[in-house]
């Protein structure tokens, strides 16, 4: 388990009421295709360290603005060397669907984070929603907390 799948189990053990938060970690620059900010006023700061602090910042930003909730945490970082940090909130991710297979009875969200895991330049996708905390590589579906039915 990587420090990554870390932090998204911390979001999931912190949460009262499950909600659902997507991140997806990329490296190149400056955003991934296929993705695009929705606006949001006021909008949160951006460049923060991708770190164990996140579930404290996240609570933080949704405190600012409730509305962010509503997209991906974009976290990028230049290259495999650098550190990753939150570069943008509340992104609208729209791959493409021809490169893996829908899963049935997932919804939108779910099925978004699988396809996307399949951009180039995207290094995974992750999910934490009612249904569990799930991490997206190349295709593939790493339950992390929960279960697939």
């Amino acid at each position: 388990m990587d420090a990554s799948d870390r932090i998204f189990l911390d979001i999931s053990a912190g949460q009262g009421v499950p909600g659902t938060v997507m991140a997806c970690l990329f490296t190149g620059g400056p955003f991934p295709p296929f993705c695009s900010p929705m606006p949001r006023n006021p909008s949160p700061a951006v460049g923060i360290g991708w770190d164990h602090a996140f579930r404290s910042v996240l609570a933080d930003v949704l405190a600012f603005n409730p509305s962010i909730h509503d997209g991906a945490v974009m976290v990028g970082r230049r290259t495999v060397e650098a550190s990753y940090r939150i570069l943008g909130w509340s992104f609208r991710l729209f791959p493409p669907d021809s490169t893996y297979s829908a899963q049935q009875n997932k919804g939108s969200a779910f099925n978004s984070c699988l396809a996307m895991s399949n951009v180039a330049s995207v290094d995974c996708v992750y999910l934490q929603s009612i249904g569990g905390v799930f991490r997206f590589e190349r295709g593939e579906i790493h339950v992390l907390h929960g279960r697939i039915e």
